[in-house]
């Protein structure tokens, strides 16, 4: 099986509101030998305001962000797509991707009409090196160094570890080098911590990881808090009846006989007391099941024997209406979240009907005069916004004027101001008063880099606020 390490660039840190400017991966073979090497930039979208120290950390320039040779977001994420499925059938690999990197991915994906779940469907699957180095620091830390944080913790930050142990990472957050130094550390885990690595790889699909649960009467299950590993002796009670990718599993050190004689709402304030009796793990999202031998003496109800372990997890398997009771208890207590007003954060809203599938492809073939035309036969709202928007984006002047003109309106409304009632994005007043902010402490060499964003921050606020009141341009 190959594998697919990649690495993420974004305007800023909100995964529904900021957007991929650089995209770097290395395909590797089985024995993480380099095999291919991608990358790619594009400019920066009509709509989106990078924030400044998102910019000097990635080392982006104002020139880079407008640079009309560069590819647009539409092109780099259609080109990202088909070098990613050339590259497929593969293991997906990151560091700290599940939690940022993939979900910008996919959003990329989403805003320009392509499959969002290419990294777990069509016989790849996805791992995350971050929880790999989280497990190894706390059950095989020999052999590795592991460097301090101002807190006196073990500090699991990519800029941080790869250069203690050995990779020079003098150009940290470029996307291709990110990939380099993740490479290095999953080089590092398979040769010093072979049991993790191991583990992570049987599990690594859902299929692998429900299957193991479901075998398993008890099993060591990793929670990952604050950069610490938390293992915990636990049972499966069985799968969210509503997300087939979430199990619910049962702290062992609880005792199956006073659970079973709580009443529904005794049980229902029970499950939320701490430590949590019930925990979920989404089985789609490689989760970490180290071996007994491994990890069981440092797992939070080792301590009651194993045996007694045992006759808990019987109990607990064999009581099937306990099991429904206690995810019952944990489900009803979840507040549900309203669906969004905003386009980008609908990205699971549910999948397209196979006409909007059909128009999609479509969409994809044709040109921009028949796109716009295409953007309007959509059942899914999601897809006459998102398309639309591309057709401004990428071809303004196949649009009638009145409709160019209100795009225009609305995205100089967006970026200019914004309520908490309304989003989370980056305004141009926010940026160029943090951009402001950081001219007080900055380094010397960075000053020049951050005076050029203030400068067009500023200028681009005083175009947007002439879009807006367009009695004021004339």
């Amino acid at each position: 099986m190959a594998f697919i390490f990649y690495d993420v660039e974004t305007s800023g840190a909100d995964r529904s509101f900021d957007q991929v400017l650089q995209f770097g991966a290395v395909l590797t073979d089985d024995d993480l030998n380099v095999v291919d090497t991608f990358e790619i930039r594009s400019r920066l979208l009509p709509h989106i305001v990078p924030s400044p120290g998102a910019m000097l950390v990635t080392g982006v320039r104002v020139e880079q962000l407008f640079d009309p040779a560069l590819p647009s977001h539409f092109e780099m994420c259609r080109r990202i797509h088909e070098v990613m499925s050339s590259w497929s059938p593969a293991t997906v690999i990151g560091y700290n991707s599940l939690a940022f990197d993939e979900e910008m991915l996919r959003r990329a994906f989403y805003s320009s009409l392509l499959p969002i779940y290419l990294t777990n469907t069509g016989g790849n699957s996805r791992l995350d090196i971050l929880p790999l180095m989280i497990a190894t620091h706390a059950f095989a830390p020999d052999g590795l160094r592991w460097p301090v944080n101002e807190k006196g913790r073990a500090s699991f930050k990519l800029d941080r570890l790869a250069p203690a142990n050995g990779f020079d990472h003098s150009d940290a957050h470029d996307a291709l080098a990110d990939v380099h130094a993740t490479i290095h550390l999953a080089r590092l885990v398979r040769a010093h911590a072979p049991v993790i690595w191991q583990s992570a790889m049987a599990y690594r699909t859902k299929a692998l990881a429900a299957e193991y649960v479901e075998d398993q009467l008890a099993f060591v299950a990793t929670l990952l808090r604050f950069g610490r590993c938390v293992p915990s002796l636990v049972t499966a009670l069985g799968i969210n009846p509503e997300n087939s990718s979430e199990l619910f599993t049962l702290d062992l050190r609880q005792d199956p006989v006073l659970l079973a004689a709580m009443a529904a709402e005794e049980l229902s304030l029970h499950v939320k007391t701490k430590p949590r009796p019930v925990s979920s793990l989404k089985l789609n999202a490689c989760p970490l099941f180290p071996p007994f031998e491994v990890a069981g003496p440092k797992a939070a109800g080792y301590e009651f024997g194993l045996d007694e372990i045992a006759r808990r997890a019987e109990q607990v398997r064999a009581d099937e209406g306990l099991r429904k009771r206690l995810i019952e208890a944990v489900v009803s207590t979840r507040t549900p979240f309203p669906e969004s007003p905003h386009l980008e954060e609908q990205i699971y809203g549910g999948f397209y009907s196979p006409g909007d599938q059909y128009l999609i492809n479509e969409f994809h073939r044709a040109e921009w005069p028949q796109r716009l035309s295409i953007s309007g036969q959509f059942d899914d709202r999601r897809l006459r916004g998102l398309s639309r928007r591309l057709v401004y984006f990428e071809a303004p002047h196949v649009m009638p004027a009145a409709m160019r003109a209100d795009f225009a309106h609305a995205i100089a409304a967006r970026i200019h101001s914004r309520t908490e009632a309304i989003g989370r994005w980056t305004t141009l007043d926010e940026a160029v008063e943090e951009a402001r902010t950081m001219l007080a402490n900055v380094p010397a060499h960075r000053e020049v880099m951050l005076n050029e964003h203030l400068a067009r921050l500023s200028a681009w606020r005083e175009e947007a606020g002439l879009t807006l009141d367009p009695q004021a341009a004339q």
